[in-house]
């Protein structure tokens, strides 16, 4: 069976290439941090795919009104015509389920004119594939599925069920995974195929966003001195971040992630060059670890922004005001669990060292893992620093690896 899956594989480039170039010729952006999104015409067409695959197809909306009660629901997105896509490919009896889940959505491309290539184009540049979501992550998700079409191809009847998941939403906080969740999805374990560079993640950092403003009073440039500028009152504020940002760098470790970080990620004030801005609004970013509790965490970073007011004046007066906006939970499961030595090994065969590690930013791995209580591992093509990046690109080598290490575990975890 191997043999006969790795000469198909090795066969597959430019039907590989091909399946991930159309993928990504879909706009299929979120907007507003998920509160819509674009995603209904790429799902379509991979839902269609699963069906030429012989695959059950499940295709649905997700329901707020469901979803709402777990602590990872974000609030307030609008689901029509953002539908899920499953394709469930059934088992002869015997062997264990596999979920092989990933997001279709991306983030935007920002000034388009920046980017050297067409981001829907899905250019080849010497040895990379480039378009928006190559890496993040259409790439991982076009390597699960291409390893399902060469299993089928290749007239494989697997024991065990495998639930192939394309999920909307991930960028916005993850409700689509959760409504897979809530529809009853569950399987012996998961693999989701974030960018890891093909290293197997068990652990990754919760991340979230939050909307800081502060006010000021306004005038005219040159009476300087009778305005407060909200923008310097602001300045205060983010550095008295990075001194928390430091301080958890260094006393807050864990085995397999990076320290903790609080990041000042945009920020926004004034309405003229000669005008003493009134406003100023800065975005930040919170990653913390799986033995952090959120609301420790917020409160942390809460008390941090009261104590550079408490000793100002104005803003002891006026209160910086901290909206916070998403939270996306960390998880952690076994490095000693079946799958993971399942992939290490299957990686070990591609001639690449099997690194067992974390992802440093948030995934959907903690919705199948701590809701679903699903043992969920990520494992995918690429280089999560292309994530979210002006010419995002994918090694072309290194996703045609994951094609095989995709078919292989499959086939090894299903049958056992």
């Amino acid at each position: 069976m191997n043999t006969t899956l790795m000469s198909m594989a090795d066969r597959c480039r430019d039907e590989a290439l091909d399946l991930l170039r159309r993928m990504v010729a879909f706009d299929s952006q979120v907007i507003d941090q998920g509160v819509r999104g674009n995603e209904g015409k790429v799902q379509q067409f991979l839902a269609d795919e699963l069906r030429r695959l012989g695959a059950e197809v499940d295709v649905f909306e997700p329901d707020n009104r469901k979803i709402e009660k777990y602590v990872d629901f974000n609030p307030g997105h609008d689901y029509h015509d953002r539908p899920n896509v499953v394709g469930i490919f059934k088992g002869g009896g015997s062997g264990k389920s596999l979920i092989l889940n990933g997001h279709i959505d991306t983030v935007s491309p920002g000034n388009i004119s920046l980017w050297k290539h067409n981001p829907y184009a899905g250019e080849i540049e010497g040895d990379r594939f480039i378009g928006l979501g190559a890496v993040d992550m259409k790439g991982g998700l076009a390597a699960m599925l291409m390893a399902m079409r060469i299993i089928r191809q290749a007239g494989i009847r697997l024991r065990g069920d495998v639930v192939f998941q394309s999920v909307v939403d991930e960028e916005g906080g993850g409700n689509g995974t959760l409504a897979c969740v809530e529809r009853g999805y569950r399987a012996d374990a998961a693999i989701i195929a974030e960018p890891t560079g093909l290293d197997v993640c068990c652990a990754h950092r919760g991340a979230m966003h939050a909307k800081l403003e502060v006010i000021g009073l306004t005038t005219h440039a040159c009476l300087k001195s009778r305005g407060v500028n909200a923008i310097e009152k602001m300045v205060l504020l983010v550095a008295a971040l990075e001194d928390l940002n430091k301080q958890w760098q260094a006393n807050k470790k864990h085995e397999l992630l990076p320290s903790p970080a609080v990041t000042c990620c945009q920020i926004c004030g004034g309405t003229g060059a000669s005008i003493i801005p009134a406003g100023c609004e800065a975005k930040i970013n919170v990653k913390y670890l799986p033995f952090e509790r959120a609301p420790d965490v917020r409160r942390e970073v809460e008390d941090c922004i009261g104590r550079v007011a408490s000793v100002d004046d104005w803003l002891r007066k006026n209160p910086p005001r901290l909206t916070w906006l998403l939270n996306t939970p960390p998880y952690e499961t076994s490095v000693n669990h079946p799958l993971v030595e399942v992939l290490r090994t299957t990686i070990g065969k591609m001639g690449r060292e099997a690194k067992i590690t974390g992802l440093p930013s948030g995934a959907d791995a903690r919705i199948l893992n701590n809701v679903g209580k699903i043992p969920a591992f990520i494992m995918g093509p690429g280089d999560l620093a292309q994530a979210h990046h002006i010419d995002e690109s994918l090694p072309i080598l290194e996703y045609l690896q994951a094609v095989r290490i995709f078919a292989l575990s499959i086939c090894r975890w299903a049958d056992d």
